[in-house]
């Protein structure tokens, strides 16, 4: 007989979660329904499989609360609170202009986690960098979708546009998309997070403080290069940002010469070397 150690026993019904569905789906199979334990099997098996499906749930989250820490440590300007104060994951992102007071329209990023958005200006220059420009409460915010024309409060005319209410700040957001399809499933976003917000305080679902301290307090992982081993050739890029590689695309491969300068003038004696370049003043004559 194989000997199992107590943690094993005590493991075990963690491990066969996701089985006990499986099995009351089959038990309920072959169950008449005349018989006296067919509901109490129908319960059993409704309760299990929520049982199995919140457990998968509440991994998802926690994998989820670690990207969301690295996510905000890359994200400049930051002001407020930390995100995992309040929220657990990210629902939706996505392009949209949103329209200031002054009647200006500005690109924005936004970031629509449960109980908040955040929105960011995109760097210009960095590569996946955002700037930090504000944030929206969701629990105490009212969503009204836009017919397209002019709107009054803004006195300015959009499409595929809806507003965002904050009615403790008393503060009013317009936004709008380019297609209405974007703007579709926008609003279907934001009924989503009201959705797994409502099944969260059902399911009493709360995150850790030990795992949100942990997570805001996690360093972000440095990429650290592998040494070569023999017979391996290193490639070194000497230019690792895109736009540098675009500068040095549109540098011409032929270069006119200015007005009054002649090619005998351009070269310097019998050593046949330009001394006129884009990038270099034209030598001075001894």
């Amino acid at each position: 007989m194989i000997e199992i150690p107590l943690e094993g026993f005590l493991l075990t019904p963690v491990q066969k979660i996701c089985k006990y569905p499986l099995q009351l789906a089959e038990l309920l199979k072959y169950t008449h329904r005349e018989h006296r334990d067919y509901a109490k099997l129908q319960t059993a098996l409704a309760t299990m499989r929520k049982i199995a499906m919140l457990i998968n749930e509440r991994k998802r989250r926690m994998e989820s609360i670690e990207k969301i820490a690295a996510w905000q440590k890359n994200v400049e300007d930051w002001e407020g609170a930390h995100l995992l104060e309040r929220s657990s994951e990210l629902i939706y992102s996505g392009e949209v202009t949103k329209v200031n007071s002054n009647g200006w329209s500005q690109e924005r990023m936004f970031f629509l986690f449960d109980h908040q958005i955040v929105y960011c200006k995109k760097d210009l220059l960095k590569r996946d960098v955002f700037c930090y420009r504000g944030r929206i409460d969701l629990d105490h915010c009212d969503v009204i979708p836009l017919e397209d024309g002019k709107d009054n409060q803004f006195n300015v005319t959009v499409k595929h546009a809806w507003k965002l209410h904050d009615t403790v700040r008393e503060k009013w957001f317009l936004i709008h998309t380019r297609m209405d399809s974007d703007r579709e499933r926008w609003l279907q976003a934001f009924q989503d997070e009201r959705r797994r917000v409502q099944e969260d305080k059902e399911n009493d679902f709360t995150i850790p403080d030990h795992v949100r301290q942990t997570a805001m307090n996690m360093k972000p992982k440095k990429f650290h290069p592998v040494k070569p081993g023999p017979g391996i050739q290193r490639k070194i890029s000497q230019m690792p940002f895109p736009y540098q590689h675009e500068i040095m695309n549109n540098v011409p491969t032929r270069v006119a010469l200015p007005r009054g300068v002649s090619r005998n003038e351009a070269v310097d004696g019998d050593n046949k070397k330009w001394a006129w370049l884009p990038f270099r003043n034209r030598k001075s004559k001894r």
